[in-house]
């Protein structure tokens, strides 16, 4: 009855120990920058970032930041700066989309400040992101606000975000510096 016992015991500790998620995480660092090309009239394209959000199969959503931050696209053209938009721990394995929950969008021309339209609210980037433990994976959108930005017959403006996605897996990122983050490693995917 004891060995029975036991033996149930063991198989019970064996089935929880292959049930519980990895514990192991890694560092993702989320970056924004912006390539836009002249934008004529428009000076400024503010975009509000509530939160970011990962998915994967075995985490499902994980919420990487929920500091709501703003961001002047056009600025970080014209500086070349790369900046911080989340930076956290996250369970090793693979996240195949990121979303931007992007509260306001403010443009600025030559006519004032007007808000912009973003259709659904939020970006939805879908794509691979490897997490490794004890590693650093960068993830980095670039924002094309040229080509993202778009006026109505009644003048009004539309963001239709178009984002190019880097990811670098195994990198350095060094956020150190107020507005610009540098990153080295190897791009692995776009």
């Amino acid at each position: 009855m004891k060995q029975i016992l036991f033996g149930l015991l063991v198989l019970f500790l064996a089935a929880c120990a292959t049930v519980q998620p990895s514990s192991q995480t890694g560092r993702a660092a989320f970056l924004l920058t912006d390539a836009a090309a002249d934008m004529g009239s428009v000076t400024s394209v503010k975009v509000t970032v509530d939160s970011v959000r990962a998915h994967s199969q075995t985490e499902g959503w994980v919420t990487v930041s929920s500091e709501p931050k703003t961001y002047d696209l056009l600025a970080l053209k014209a500086s070349g700066d790369t900046v911080l938009l989340a930076d956290a721990q996250l369970k090793t394995g693979t996240y195949e989309q990121v979303r931007l929950d992007i509260s306001r969008v403010e443009i600025t021309d030559e006519n004032g400040t007007h808000d912009a339209k973003l259709p659904s609210g939020e970006l939805k980037i879908v794509g691979n992101v490897m997490v490794e433990a004890n590693s650093t994976t960068a993830v980095t959108f670039d924002f094309i606000a040229d080509e993202s930005l778009h006026t109505t017959g009644n003048g009004e403006y539309i963001m239709a975000p178009v984002v190019q996605v880097e990811t670098r897996e195994d990198s350095e990122v060094d956020a150190s510096g107020k507005s610009d983050v540098k990153v080295s490693g190897a791009v692995k995917s776009s």
